[in-house]
């Protein structure tokens, strides 16, 4: 799931998917704000054909790997 989350991460910020890591800070490293959250959540209900709804505890993720753990959290309780 990283290497996705990873890529489609990459894709739309415009760096180097080898740049990150599970450590990577979205906001501070990245530059991502909630349009391009909003962006990657989209880019990933496609990759993962599966609805993903943001929540208010979805602001707390600092990194990548957070946000990985969430979304495998999210599309376990979708099944």
């Amino acid at each position: 799931m990283f290497e996705q989350v990873a890529g489609v991460i990459a894709d739309i910020m415009h760096v180097s998917r080898d740049t990150i890591t599970r450590d990577t800070l979205l906001a501070e490293d990245l530059g991502v704000d909630s349009f391009e959250m909003f962006r990657i959540i989209l880019a990933l209900q496609d990759a993962f054909d599966a609805e993903i709804r943001p929540t208010e505890e979805d602001r707390k993720v600092r990194t990548v790997g957070e946000f990985c753990d969430r979304l495998k959290k999210k599309l376990s309780e979708s099944i």
